[in-house]
């Protein structure tokens, strides 16, 4: 909501300053970066990046190098695995 109150605030500025034909230039290069594949694989890939290192559910690995069992009470014992 408030992306959206600063978005609109910004149009109003720019448009009213500039004036309309300005105001449609702007919006129309605003709009031809955003539809473009290069912004699209970049936001693709940032998204991809942001989601694995916020892997909610991360790699775990068993812990071989235990004095005793690798097991507390019928449990593994498990540790995050480095990527």
């Amino acid at each position: 909501m408030i992306q959206f109150v600063v978005g609109a605030a910004a149009g109003y500025v720019v448009g009213t300053k500039a004036g309309r034909k300005r105001y449609h230039q702007i919006k129309k290069g605003a709009q031809a970066v955003a539809n473009s594949p290069v912004t699209k694989q970049v936001v693709t890939s940032a998204r991809r990046a942001v989601a694995n290192k916020l892997d909610p559910q991360p790699r775990m690995r068993e812990v071989k190098n235990l004095r005793r069992s690798n097991t507390v009470d019928g449990q593994e014992i498990l540790e995050r695995d480095a990527d």
